[in-house]
């Protein structure tokens, strides 16, 4: 059935060693760039440690004269604050409690509210007063 006849010199594997000239070639040139980079990088930063004292600018006066903010820049405990938060909404989206208290606003648990609203018991809020 098949056309093709099977050659005994077509064996499906490479039958004579791989050429060395070229892969000593490639070695050898690899580790010539890899010694000449690391060569150069030592040079590099060599004559920037020369050059550095020549440009360091000596510090402004007024650098020693800068105020530091009172407030904290960063959170003293972050998970204790975050914890503490989560407290004090919970704590408000679950009890009574007044908003305003001269305007008589009040706030509500949540579950409440959405019980309300299902029902369609929303209370009725008066037309602000015009000048």
């Amino acid at each position: 059935m098949a056309e093709q006849a099977h050659d005994q010199n077509n064996s499906g594997y490479e039958t004579t060693d791989a050429r060395v000239t070229p892969l000593a070639q490639t070695g050898l040139f690899l580790t010539a760039l890899v010694i000449a980079s690391f060569v150069g990088m030592i040079v590099l930063f060599r004559v920037f440690a020369y050059y550095q004292p020549l440009f360091d600018d000596p510090v402004p006066p007024l650098v020693e004269n800068r105020v530091a903010s009172d407030a904290p820049r960063l959170q003293v405990d972050p998970p204790r604050q975050k914890f503490e938060l989560a407290q004090s909404e919970a704590a408000t989206l679950n009890s009574y409690g007044w908003i305003d208290e001269q305007v008589r606003v009040v706030h509500i648990p949540i579950e409440r509210a959405i019980d309300l609203v299902s029902e369609g018991k929303m209370p009725l809020i008066a037309p602000p007063a015009t000048p």
